[in-house]
Protein backbone atom coordinates (compact mmCIF):
# COMPACT_ATOMS: atom_id res chain seq x y z
CA UNK A 1 0.00 0.00 0.00
CA UNK A 2 1.53 3.36 -0.71
CA UNK A 3 2.48 6.02 2.08
CA UNK A 4 -0.27 8.95 2.30
CA UNK A 5 0.84 12.14 1.32
CA UNK A 6 3.63 13.21 3.74
CA UNK A 7 3.03 16.51 5.99
CA UNK A 8 3.91 19.62 4.19
CA UNK A 9 6.04 22.39 5.09
CA UNK A 10 4.73 25.58 5.75
CA UNK A 11 4.75 27.48 2.75
CA UNK A 12 7.80 29.81 2.10
CA UNK A 13 7.89 33.55 1.33
CA UNK A 14 10.61 35.11 -1.32
CA UNK A 15 9.16 38.57 -0.13
CA UNK A 16 10.52 38.12 3.53
CA UNK A 17 14.08 39.49 4.60
CA UNK A 18 17.21 37.08 4.98
CA UNK A 19 18.01 36.56 8.59
CA UNK A 20 21.68 37.78 7.03
CA UNK A 21 20.41 40.95 5.02
CA UNK A 22 21.32 43.71 7.06
CA UNK A 23 17.63 45.05 6.75
CA UNK A 24 16.73 42.77 8.87
CA UNK A 25 19.77 43.04 11.20
CA UNK A 26 18.45 46.85 11.61
CA UNK A 27 14.76 45.79 11.91
CA UNK A 28 15.60 43.75 14.86
CA UNK A 29 17.31 46.42 16.22
CA UNK A 30 14.38 48.83 16.21
CA UNK A 31 11.89 46.03 17.64
CA UNK A 32 14.83 45.56 20.32
CA UNK A 33 14.79 49.48 21.21
CA UNK A 34 11.15 50.05 21.21
CA UNK A 35 10.57 46.81 23.48
CA UNK A 36 13.45 48.55 25.68
CA UNK A 37 11.77 51.97 25.88
CA UNK A 38 8.43 50.22 26.57
CA UNK A 39 9.86 48.26 29.66
CA UNK A 40 11.54 51.70 30.72
CA UNK A 41 8.15 53.43 30.65
CA UNK A 42 6.07 50.48 32.13
CA UNK A 43 8.45 50.92 35.19
CA UNK A 44 8.18 54.39 35.54
CA UNK A 45 4.54 54.35 35.27
CA UNK A 46 2.19 55.25 38.37
CA UNK A 47 0.23 52.82 39.25
CA UNK A 48 -1.77 50.61 37.32
CA UNK A 49 -4.63 48.34 37.36
CA UNK A 50 -5.64 45.29 35.31
CA UNK A 51 -9.11 43.78 34.98
CA UNK A 52 -8.64 40.04 34.05
CA UNK A 53 -11.47 37.36 34.51
CA UNK A 54 -12.31 37.64 38.11
CA UNK A 55 -9.46 39.72 39.44
CA UNK A 56 -8.49 43.18 39.50
CA UNK A 57 -4.38 43.21 39.84
CA UNK A 58 -2.76 46.63 40.78
CA UNK A 59 0.81 47.53 40.08
CA UNK A 60 2.37 50.23 43.05
CA UNK A 61 5.71 51.37 43.88
CA UNK A 62 7.05 47.54 43.09
CA UNK A 63 4.28 46.11 44.95
CA UNK A 64 1.69 43.98 43.13
CA UNK A 65 -2.29 43.79 44.86
CA UNK A 66 -5.06 41.38 44.02
CA UNK A 67 -8.17 41.50 44.50
CA UNK A 68 -11.86 40.16 43.01
CA UNK A 69 -13.86 42.13 40.35
CA UNK A 70 -16.93 39.57 40.31
CA UNK A 71 -18.03 37.01 42.87
CA UNK A 72 -19.58 33.71 42.36
CA UNK A 73 -23.27 35.26 41.90
CA UNK A 74 -22.07 36.95 38.78
CA UNK A 75 -21.15 33.70 37.05
CA UNK A 76 -24.08 31.47 38.26
CA UNK A 77 -26.36 34.48 36.86
CA UNK A 78 -24.69 34.54 33.56
CA UNK A 79 -24.97 30.50 33.58
CA UNK A 80 -28.86 30.42 34.06
CA UNK A 81 -29.20 33.33 31.42
CA UNK A 82 -27.00 31.25 29.15
CA UNK A 83 -29.34 27.93 29.06
CA UNK A 84 -31.83 29.89 26.68
CA UNK A 85 -29.39 30.60 24.61
CA UNK A 86 -27.82 27.35 24.29
CA UNK A 87 -31.34 25.61 23.59
CA UNK A 88 -31.58 28.18 20.72
CA UNK A 89 -28.64 27.50 18.96
CA UNK A 90 -28.69 23.53 18.79
CA UNK A 91 -32.39 23.74 17.94
CA UNK A 92 -33.02 26.59 15.34
CA UNK A 93 -32.95 26.32 11.90
CA UNK A 94 -33.17 22.99 11.73
CA UNK A 95 -35.59 21.13 9.22
CA UNK A 96 -36.41 17.35 10.18
CA UNK A 97 -35.78 15.60 13.16
CA UNK A 98 -33.16 16.14 15.98
CA UNK A 99 -30.00 14.14 14.53
CA UNK A 100 -28.54 11.82 17.35
CA UNK A 101 -25.50 13.58 18.11
CA UNK A 102 -27.62 16.21 18.79
CA UNK A 103 -30.33 14.85 20.69
CA UNK A 104 -27.89 13.41 22.91
CA UNK A 105 -25.97 16.65 23.90
CA UNK A 106 -30.02 17.38 24.85
CA UNK A 107 -30.23 14.80 27.24
CA UNK A 108 -27.13 15.44 28.63
CA UNK A 109 -28.45 19.25 29.25
CA UNK A 110 -31.78 18.23 30.58
CA UNK A 111 -29.79 16.32 32.84
CA UNK A 112 -27.43 18.68 34.15
CA UNK A 113 -30.58 21.47 34.25
CA UNK A 114 -32.16 18.84 36.34
CA UNK A 115 -29.04 18.64 39.14
CA UNK A 116 -29.34 22.67 39.09
CA UNK A 117 -32.97 22.76 39.95
CA UNK A 118 -32.45 19.98 42.96
CA UNK A 119 -29.64 22.42 44.46
CA UNK A 120 -30.86 25.81 43.65
CA UNK A 121 -32.55 27.26 46.68
CA UNK A 122 -28.59 26.24 48.42
CA UNK A 123 -27.08 28.95 46.48
CA UNK A 124 -28.53 31.82 48.41
CA UNK A 125 -30.51 33.94 45.77
CA UNK A 126 -32.68 36.27 47.36
CA UNK A 127 -36.74 35.08 46.89
CA UNK A 128 -37.34 36.72 43.40
CA UNK A 129 -33.72 36.07 42.11
CA UNK A 130 -34.33 31.83 43.22
CA UNK A 131 -37.60 32.49 41.15
CA UNK A 132 -36.37 33.93 38.38
CA UNK A 133 -33.88 31.20 38.13
CA UNK A 134 -36.22 28.40 38.27
CA UNK A 135 -38.44 29.88 35.81
CA UNK A 136 -35.64 29.98 33.60
CA UNK A 137 -34.57 26.55 34.71
CA UNK A 138 -37.79 24.96 34.53
CA UNK A 139 -39.08 26.51 31.12
CA UNK A 140 -35.80 24.94 29.10
CA UNK A 141 -36.55 21.90 30.90
CA UNK A 142 -40.05 21.65 29.31
CA UNK A 143 -39.09 22.24 26.24
CA UNK A 144 -36.44 19.58 26.32
CA UNK A 145 -38.70 17.09 26.94
CA UNK A 146 -40.98 18.34 23.98
CA UNK A 147 -38.19 17.88 22.36
CA UNK A 148 -36.72 15.14 22.99
CA UNK A 149 -40.38 13.02 23.23
CA UNK A 150 -41.72 14.39 19.98
CA UNK A 151 -37.77 14.32 17.89
CA UNK A 152 -37.86 17.87 17.40
CA UNK A 153 -39.91 21.17 17.85
CA UNK A 154 -41.40 23.63 15.37
CA UNK A 155 -40.19 27.26 14.89
CA UNK A 156 -43.27 28.65 16.37
CA UNK A 157 -42.57 26.91 19.66
CA UNK A 158 -38.99 27.34 19.70
CA UNK A 159 -39.80 31.03 19.10
CA UNK A 160 -42.20 31.59 21.85
CA UNK A 161 -39.84 30.12 24.33
CA UNK A 162 -37.04 32.23 23.88
CA UNK A 163 -39.17 35.76 23.43
CA UNK A 164 -40.97 34.28 27.45
CA UNK A 165 -37.47 34.16 28.72
CA UNK A 166 -36.00 37.59 27.62
CA UNK A 167 -37.47 39.22 30.72
CA UNK A 168 -35.76 37.12 32.98
CA UNK A 169 -32.42 36.80 31.08
CA UNK A 170 -32.18 40.66 31.36
CA UNK A 171 -32.80 40.59 35.04
CA UNK A 172 -30.05 38.35 35.47
CA UNK A 173 -27.86 40.69 33.11
CA UNK A 174 -28.66 43.82 35.34
CA UNK A 175 -27.77 41.77 38.51
CA UNK A 176 -24.44 40.35 37.10
CA UNK A 177 -23.58 43.57 36.16
CA UNK A 178 -24.45 45.23 39.89
CA UNK A 179 -22.23 42.27 41.54
CA UNK A 180 -18.86 43.20 39.00
CA UNK A 181 -19.25 46.82 39.50
CA UNK A 182 -20.21 47.06 43.35
CA UNK A 183 -17.70 44.21 43.81
CA UNK A 184 -14.40 46.27 41.64
CA UNK A 185 -15.69 49.64 43.23
CA UNK A 186 -15.14 48.02 46.92
CA UNK A 187 -11.53 46.68 45.91
CA UNK A 188 -10.79 49.73 43.81
CA UNK A 189 -11.43 52.42 46.62
CA UNK A 190 -9.64 50.77 49.12
CA UNK A 191 -6.90 50.82 46.90
CA UNK A 192 -7.27 54.32 46.19
CA UNK A 193 -7.42 54.95 50.23
CA UNK A 194 -3.75 53.95 50.24
CA UNK A 195 -2.69 56.21 47.45
CA UNK A 196 -1.51 59.89 47.23
CA UNK A 197 -3.05 62.74 45.01
CA UNK A 198 -0.36 62.49 42.73
CA UNK A 199 -0.69 58.63 42.35
CA UNK A 200 -4.33 59.12 41.81
CA UNK A 201 -3.83 61.48 38.96
CA UNK A 202 -1.73 59.38 37.24
CA UNK A 203 -3.74 56.08 37.98
CA UNK A 204 -4.63 54.37 34.57
CA UNK A 205 -6.53 50.87 33.68
CA UNK A 206 -6.21 47.98 30.89
CA UNK A 207 -9.22 45.91 30.99
CA UNK A 208 -8.69 42.16 29.38
CA UNK A 209 -11.56 41.97 26.74
CA UNK A 210 -13.10 39.77 23.61
CA UNK A 211 -13.45 41.68 20.78
CA UNK A 212 -16.75 41.07 20.42
CA UNK A 213 -17.69 42.10 24.06
CA UNK A 214 -16.07 45.41 23.66
CA UNK A 215 -18.38 47.54 22.95
CA UNK A 216 -20.22 48.83 26.75
CA UNK A 217 -17.83 46.31 28.87
CA UNK A 218 -18.87 46.65 32.66
CA UNK A 219 -15.25 47.46 33.73
CA UNK A 220 -14.27 49.91 30.85
CA UNK A 221 -17.67 51.92 31.58
CA UNK A 222 -16.65 51.50 35.61
CA UNK A 223 -13.07 52.81 34.97
CA UNK A 224 -13.95 55.37 32.74
CA UNK A 225 -16.15 56.89 35.95
CA UNK A 226 -14.36 56.70 38.10
CA UNK A 227 -10.84 57.94 36.27
CA UNK A 228 -12.83 60.64 35.15
CA UNK A 229 -12.33 59.90 31.52
CA UNK A 230 -15.40 60.42 28.95
CA UNK A 231 -18.38 57.69 29.85
CA UNK A 232 -21.87 58.94 27.51
CA UNK A 233 -23.29 55.65 29.12
CA UNK A 234 -25.56 53.62 26.31
CA UNK A 235 -23.90 52.65 23.39
CA UNK A 236 -20.65 54.21 24.37
CA UNK A 237 -17.77 52.51 22.75
CA UNK A 238 -15.00 53.55 25.12
CA UNK A 239 -12.53 54.72 22.03
CA UNK A 240 -8.85 55.00 22.15
CA UNK A 241 -8.45 58.69 22.39
CA UNK A 242 -5.41 61.07 23.02
CA UNK A 243 -5.17 61.38 27.17
CA UNK A 244 -7.27 58.18 27.98
CA UNK A 245 -6.65 56.59 31.19
CA UNK A 246 -8.46 53.62 30.26
CA UNK A 247 -7.60 51.18 27.70
CA UNK A 248 -9.03 47.85 26.01
CA UNK A 249 -6.77 45.11 25.59
CA UNK A 250 -8.68 42.50 22.87
CA UNK A 251 -5.39 40.19 22.10
CA UNK A 252 -4.16 38.89 25.45
CA UNK A 253 -5.68 37.72 28.57
CA UNK A 254 -2.18 37.70 29.97
CA UNK A 255 -1.24 40.24 32.74
CA UNK A 256 2.62 40.69 31.38
CA UNK A 257 0.74 41.80 27.95
CA UNK A 258 -2.38 43.78 29.55
CA UNK A 259 -0.15 46.20 31.45
CA UNK A 260 2.69 46.23 28.34
CA UNK A 261 -0.20 47.50 26.12
CA UNK A 262 -0.22 50.48 28.68
CA UNK A 263 2.96 51.36 28.03
CA UNK A 264 2.73 50.47 24.36
CA UNK A 265 -0.09 53.07 24.29
CA UNK A 266 2.19 56.16 26.13
CA UNK A 267 4.98 55.39 24.07
CA UNK A 268 2.83 55.62 20.25
CA UNK A 269 1.10 58.64 21.63
CA UNK A 270 4.29 60.06 22.02
CA UNK A 271 5.94 58.96 18.93
CA UNK A 272 2.72 59.83 17.22
CA UNK A 273 2.69 63.40 17.86
CA UNK A 274 6.77 64.07 17.55
CA UNK A 275 6.34 62.45 14.43
CA UNK A 276 3.26 63.25 12.79
CA UNK A 277 1.10 66.12 14.86
CA UNK A 278 -1.24 63.60 16.09
CA UNK A 279 -0.88 61.71 19.05
CA UNK A 280 -3.21 58.47 17.82
CA UNK A 281 -1.77 58.19 14.83
CA UNK A 282 -0.42 55.23 15.36
CA UNK A 283 -4.00 53.79 16.97
CA UNK A 284 -4.42 52.73 13.23
CA UNK A 285 -2.20 51.15 10.50
CA UNK A 286 0.80 53.30 9.79
CA UNK A 287 0.23 52.30 6.23
CA UNK A 288 -3.80 53.04 6.83
CA UNK A 289 -4.23 56.55 4.72
CA UNK A 290 -1.90 55.83 2.14
CA UNK A 291 -4.29 52.59 1.56
CA UNK A 292 -7.69 54.74 1.61
CA UNK A 293 -6.35 57.03 -1.18
CA UNK A 294 -5.19 53.88 -3.11
CA UNK A 295 -8.16 52.14 -3.19
CA UNK A 296 -10.48 54.87 -3.57
CA UNK A 297 -8.90 55.91 -6.99
CA UNK A 298 -8.25 52.29 -8.16
CA UNK A 299 -12.27 51.80 -7.67
CA UNK A 300 -13.60 54.74 -7.59
CA UNK A 301 -14.75 55.76 -4.25
CA UNK A 302 -16.26 58.39 -2.61
CA UNK A 303 -15.76 60.31 -0.25
CA UNK A 304 -12.30 61.92 -1.37
CA UNK A 305 -9.83 59.97 1.00
CA UNK A 306 -7.12 61.38 3.00
CA UNK A 307 -4.91 64.15 1.34
CA UNK A 308 -1.38 63.33 1.53
CA UNK A 309 0.46 64.84 4.20
CA UNK A 310 2.66 67.27 3.83
CA UNK A 311 5.00 66.55 7.43
CA UNK A 312 7.83 67.98 8.64
CA UNK A 313 10.93 65.73 8.83
CA UNK A 314 11.37 65.65 12.66
CA UNK A 315 13.79 67.89 13.99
Amino acid sequence: MADGPAESAPPSSDAALEPSDPLSALNMAFREAYASRRDAILASMGPVIAQIDDLLILRRGGQRLVGPARTRRYHELKVVAHVPLALHVLLSGRRGGVDPATRERLAGIQRIISAALEGLERRGFTQEQSARQRRVLEASAAILEQVLSAGGVSAEALSAYTRAQVPDILRNAEDAARDQIETMHATIEAWKQQMTPEELARLRAVVAVSHTARPGNVALQYFSVTLGETWEGRFDQEDLQPGKRVLASETSFDEGAAFALLATHVLDTSVGSRFFGEEIRLERDLLADAAERILARMFHKDPEPPATPDTPAPG
